[in-house]
This record gives C-alpha cells, sequence and structure tokens, in this order.
C-alpha cells in the first residue's frame, strides 16, 4: 500500500496514463462490457431513476453498454459538459452529443440533473482508484468540484483491475467513490458512510 502513497500525484498519473495508453482497445473493450454487467445487476441502479454517464476517452472504460440499458428501462440519461473549471450534469439522448471541451463529445443543452435527487447513480471514470475510493483523476478537478454538489447520489467509478491501486494519496477536496467496479468485482467503500442512502447495501453478485 505504501509504494502508491509515497508517490506524488503528478507521477501516479503519468505511471496510470502509461499503463492506459498500452492497453488494447480489444481488452478494454472486454473490460467495459464485464464492468456495465455487474452495474446492471445491481439493484441500486434497477431502483434508480437517473444516471449519469460519460463517453468514454483515452482507453476509459465505456460506459455505453449500461446507457442503454439504463434508456431501455426508462431511465434519465445526463452526460458532463465542463463550463468553466468545473461540470455540469445535463439530460441528453447519446446522439445529440457533440465535441467539446478536450475534443469529448457532450451536451450542447438540456435539463441539468437536479441536485437533491436521491435516485441517481453516478459512473465516475478515473486514472485510477483504490479499495477506499479514492480517486485519481486527470488533475482538473472537474469531478470533485461537481460530485460535491451531488451528495446523495451512488458514485460508481468504473475501472480495469490494472487501474487498481492498493492506496492513493487523498487530498481534503477529493471526493470518494462509494464503490469501485473493475471487469471482476465489486469493491465498496465506507469513506461516505451516510452520503447515500444504498451506500450500507454491500451487494454480493460474486
Amino acid at each position: 500500500m505504501g509504494g502508491h502513497l509515497r508517490l506524488p500525484k503528478s507521477e501516479l498519473r503519468r505511471l496510470f496514463q502509461s499503463g492506459q495508453a498500452r492497453r488494447e482497445p480489444a481488452e478494454v473493450a472486454v473490460a467495459s462490457r464485464a464492468v456495465c454487467a455487474w452495474i446492471a445487476r445491481l439493484s441500486l441502479f434497477r431502483r434508480a431513476a437517473h444516471l449519469v454517464a460519460y463517453v468514454a476517452h483515452r482507453g476509459e472504460i465505456d460506459p455505453a453498454p449500461v446507457v442503454d440499458r439504463a434508456l431501455a428501462d426508462g431511465k434519465t440519461v445526463y452526460f458532463p459538459r465542463v463550463v468553466g473549471p468545473g461540470v455540469e450534469f445535463l439530460e441528453s439522448p447519446p446522439q445529440d452529443l457533440t465535441p467539446g471541451a478536450y475534443g469529448i463529445p457532450e451536451p450542447r443543452h438540456g435539463r441539468p440533473l437536479d441536485r437533491s435527487a436521491l435516485d441517481v447513480v453516478l459512473l465516475v471514470p478515473g486514472l485510477a482508484f483504490d479499495p477506499a475510493g479514492v480517486r485519481l483523476g486527470r488533475g482538473g478537478g472537474h469531478y470533485d468540484r461537481v460530485l460535491e454538489m451531488y451528495p446523495h447520489g451512488l458514485r460508481v467509478g468504473a475501472a480495469t483491475e490494472s487501474q487498481l491501486s492498493p492506496g492513493l494519496p487523498r487530498d481534503d477536496w477529493d471526493q470518494p467513490m462509494d464503490l469501485v467496479v473493475t471487469e471482476r468485482r465489486l469493491l465498496w467503500s465506507t469513506a461516505r458512510a451516510g452520503g447515500h442512502p444504498g451506500t450500507g447495501i454491500k451487494e454480493n453478485l460474486t
């Protein structure tokens, strides 16, 4: 555990970005399907009325299959749009997304996600995660700022096993996940006990 904790975040980002760049697209596609299958089986996902997704970028887990499932189930789906130093979640069908900040497709417009919503699952990409739910992002702080505004949603980090670290450094402003899902397992965190009404439910889907 101590190895990654002793490294500065800048060095960790280079380390995990290098690993992400080496993954074959076919490998990521297989992992993405497995991660989405895990998420779709969660009772918390099945009961949710809202899903926050993202468009995969640079080898990230692709949530498209679980987005399709959510839409088929009648859930409202939102995608992030970068606004200045932050992000907002706007309702939008995937086909209406257009290239925005950093060339990543995002909504042009749409109804924002209600900050008081309880029945929402937020899928969150990242460079790395640890079992305590700590997330290493790309350094812009966009997700940390927006997640702070949605304390009640179930935060799900989507990752491959190679993106897991035994322990990551965490600053006061870093927003932890409730659950990290890889192609092999679910890692529930207690970092936000009380933050979401479902975080105390450790579903065993193995």
